[in-house]
């Protein structure tokens, strides 16, 4: 489980009432997938408010 101080959470809305998060680790490590570099995670489903979409970033962060 990964500690959530170690990454940064951007939440924003893609459309009314359609929101999502972007994590990103604050040492800026990128993971390597198929041969580039990956710098952040946008949670995988939308969320019904900006909170959600925290609370889904979070979970995405500890199963790390």
């Amino acid at each position: 489980m990964a500690d959530i101080s170690e990454y940064s959470i951007v939440t924003y809305e893609r459309k009314p009432g359609h929101w999502r998060a972007a994590v990103t680790r604050k040492a800026r490590t990128g993971n390597v997938v198929n041969g580039a570099q990956v710098h952040s995670i946008v949670t995988p489903d939308d969320c019904a408010s900006e909170s959600d979409a925290q609370l889904a970033a979070q979970k995405l962060i500890r199963k790390r």
